[in-house]
């Protein structure tokens, strides 16, 4: 074997090591077994920071079609150091290919390099219970064979095969693929996919996924637009983070730099400028917050000329709390929307559990409060220096919004000063309570306020047609798209014509556009075909 030492084969690693103040050893060329032929090799990272036993290990398999590649590649051999840098003990493989040794040869050769790191785990001084797995294209299909049948603690795959796609002796053996292990399995998996894929079918990566799920495994998806590069050299904004949260969840890694556990990317990240995500933050159970995924960059104002110099601009991101309809604890009916939302500068923060895929036999109702508890996380998040979200969202420009029973939500904290205007979608009071909300809720309003309804076909839109009445004090608009119905649009790619109201109304009220007020007050409908709209009160405002 030959040890580099504390000095790394790359430059760029070598800067980051010394910008960090952390070293990292490099041992290469470690047999992992020594009784089929020299291939069965492995390269070895190791932070010499941090503590020195007991560590989390990460094992990275190449890919390359079961025929080619190596853990030379520049791309596995970064990885590694990014990950030793981390705080992992990593090891790199080669295995042997299948012109060397015939399928499962290379399923066996992983199932010992785990074993391997498992029975020296005292001298690599990591912890043999927190070994997780990653490898794409080909290894992706390898780390999850490794996460069901080598007893890893997690697992992580980048356009990972399930099942070979076609006729062959390879699709005889259904133990050789991921499809022939559905079933409830202990190890936890990561799945990330190109949705444009020409050689691993999305189709059949979410068929796995969905069974796996359904069977009541744990399995995170995470689909972008891509083809058969994402993951590897590809769309890296997205699945890093994904497996940077993925580990620290999984094998227990304290990654101060890591602030949520799990993360999702609807509608492959929205409409605008910012490609959102949705994310499980640790510090905010039972929420999802949607977001850029670069919100340092969605904070910058305009684009500044290439000459000019100095400090650039930047805005803090307002924020949006979103009430489900059914008063559910699922936003998973409205991601589409709430993620384009986000992707054009704004942090959402939406009451339910993150969900991969639906899952409504387990939709639950939720109480009202989770509104407050959603504003006091945003009012902490805003005050804390060691939050990821300290001065980059705005505590002083917060909306909520609710469809149907989550529009009573809103109005049920209509007199919370911290919330600066309010949207009821496909809701309205009237007579009625519900969701500790009624027609007095009204009098607590202190801010502009959006009604959008669906047409008379909507079951709310009497309801909202005398809240609009009975309102005196405060701006009101009531939309109407006369054809959408009580369910709207906002399950239409990127929410379609609703999500884009509802963004003009928040680009106005939070973001100052004045540009808008042609649409909600001079009733200018110019691309919203089939609405109508009024307004009054706004005279009384200024």
């Amino acid at each position: 074997m030959k040890r580099l030492g504390l000095l790394l084969a790359c430059c760029v690693a070598l800067a980051v090591a010394a910008q960090n103040q952390r070293q990292i050893t490099v041992t290469e060329n470690i047999a992992y077994r020594t009784d089929v032929g020299p291939n069965t090799v492995l390269d070895l990272a190791q932070p010499l920071f941090g503590p020195q036993e007991n560590r989390p290990a990460i094992l990275i398999i190449h890919g390359g079609g079961w025929s080619a590649g190596s853990k030379n590649d520049m791309v596995y051999r970064t990885l590694m150091i990014d990950y030793a840098l981390k705080g992992y003990v990593v090891c790199n493989m080669n295995y042997r290919l299948v012109q060397e040794a015939a399928m499962p040869a290379c399923i066996e050769d992983v199932q010992a390099a785990v074993r391997w790191m498992k029975r020296n785990a005292k001298e690599l001084g990591i912890d043999p219970q927190r070994i997780g797995t990653y490898g794409h294209s080909a290894g992706g299909h390898l780390s999850l064979m490794a996460g069901l049948t080598a007893e890893v603690a997690c697992a992580a795959g980048g356009a990972p095969p399930t099942e070979i796609g076609r006729a062959g002796e390879w699709d005889d053996h259904k133990e050789w693929w991921p499809i022939g292990y559905i079933g409830k399995c202990t190890t936890p998996f990561l799945v990330l996919q190109g949705g444009e894929d020409p050689l691993v079918k999305p189709n059949l990566t979410e068929d796995w996924v969905v069974k796996m799920q359904r069977a009541g495994s744990s399995v995170d998806y995470v689909k972008v637009h891509g083809n058969h590069g994402v993951a590897f050299d590809q769309q890296l904004e997205f699945t890093r983070p994904a497996m940077d949260a993925f580990y620290a969840r999984h094998l227990k890694h304290d990654d101060p730099t890591v602030s949520f556990e799990q993360l999702k990317v609807p509608d492959y990240g929205g409409s605008g400028p910012h490609k959102a995500v949705a994310v499980r933050e640790r510090s905010l159970a039972d929420f999802v917050v949607y977001r850029p995924v670069n919100m340092d960059a969605a904070m910058t104002v305009g684009r500044p000329a290439m000459w000019a110099t100095g400090p650039v601009k930047k805005e803090k991101l307002p924020v949006l709390v979103f009430c489900n309809g059914g008063c559910m604890d699922t936003s998973i009916g409205y991601e589409n929307m709430l993620a384009d939302i986000a992707s054009y500068g704004y942090v959402v923060v939406a009451i339910g559990e993150l969900q991969m895929f639906a899952q409504h036999e387990n939709d639950k109702h939720t109480p009202s409060t989770m509104v407050v508890k959603a504003l006091d996380w945003i009012t902490q998040q805003a005050a804390d220096p060691a939050s990821p979200y300290y001065q980059k969202i705005d505590a002083d420009r917060i909306a909520a919004a609710g469809h149907s029973c989550g529009g009573a939500q809103v109005l049920a904290n209509a007199a919370d000063a911290r919330l600066k205007t309010y949207l009821i979608l496909n809701a309205g009071m009237g007579k009625m309570t519900m969701a500790d909300a009624s027609a007095k809720s009204l009098k607590n309003l202190h801010a502009p306020i959006l009604y959008l309804v669906g047409g008379t076909s909507d079951v709310a839109w009497q309801n909202a047609q005398m809240d609009y009445k009975a309102i005196k004090r405060v701006p009101v608009v009531l939309a109407d798209n006369t054809l959408s119905g009580h369910g709207g649009t906002y399950e239409q790619p990127n929410g379609g014509a609703n999500a884009r109201m509802v963004r003009a109304w928040l680009d106005w009220q939070l973001k100052g556009n004045a540009e808008h007020e042609k649409l909600f007050i001079r009733g200018d409908l110019t691309g919203y075909d089939a609405f109508t709209i009024m307004s009054k009160n706004f005279e009384k405002s200024k």
